[in-house]
């Protein structure tokens, strides 16, 4: 029996404990916000395609906009509630069951905190092994500081041999194309880390459940903070 074993059993209860909720089961303010969002992205990019002008990025403007009223509708107490009582809860006390009754099954005992605390120092030391990308970090952050300088020169060459209103256009476009692209990077971010960081990712939340049950579910440490309580 070692470490690697339980980890196994601990993403495979993962897979039995879904986290996202259905689109059919969803707040019907969320479903509708939802479609707004991703119509209007689709439809800018199609635009952008046969329509080379500022127009293409007015439904991805209202896109935006409409993820603004989102946050500010989601974040309204009746509707946090609802979240909590509905998806929230029934899903952390699912996930907490599972991780127990893992740990159950590899002998360990949830109410000894050294034991949690080892398994946390050797999850980390794990989870650095899983990280492929950091040999890279250097080269990309040089290549960075070489690139930057060339379409800062780039630019100033276009800008003197530019009118004012064409350089305002393409000032703007390039704005607008910018945090288009930046919204498909952050929309599609969390997908790709899980493909290429899956286990790395995997060892972030063993660990945080894990401090999880040492807050909520480790009797030791109830007793410790009742005495503090007292005292």
């Amino acid at each position: 029996m070692r470490f690697c074993d339980l980890f196994i059993s601990y993403k495979l209860g993962l897979k039995d404990t879904k986290s996202t909720i259905r689109f059919t089961k969803l707040p019907l303010y969320r479903k509708v916000f939802l479609v707004i969002f991703l119509t209007g992205i689709i439809i800018s990019g199609i635009m952008l395609i046969f329509i080379h002008n500022l127009f293409s990025f007015i439904p991805a403007g209202l896109s935006f906009f409409s993820l603004i009223i989102f946050f500010i509708i989601d974040s309204q107490k009746s509707n946090t509630k609802e979240m909590l009582e509905k998806h929230y809860i029934p899903y952390s006390k699912k996930r907490m069951n599972m991780i127990i009754e893992i740990l159950k099954k590899y002998n360990i005992d949830i109410k000894n905190l050294d034991s949690l605390d080892m398994l946390i120092e050797e999850a980390k030391y794990e989870q650095i092994k899983c990280d492929y990308l950091s040999q890279f970090k250097k080269p990309f952050k040089l290549l960075g500081s070489i690139i930057i300088p060339i379409i800062i020169f780039v630019a100033r060459k276009i800008s003197e041999s530019t009118a004012e209103t064409q350089m305002l256009n393409m000032a703007v476009s390039t704005i607008i194309l910018i945090l288009l692209i930046f919204s498909l990077i952050f929309s599609f971010a969390p997908i790709a880390k899980d493909i290429f960081y899956r286990d790395y990712n995997r060892y972030d939340e063993f660990i945080c459940d894990l401090r999880q049950i040492k807050l909520f579910y480790s009797k030791t440490n109830y007793l410790i903070t009742l005495d503090l309580q007292r005292k």
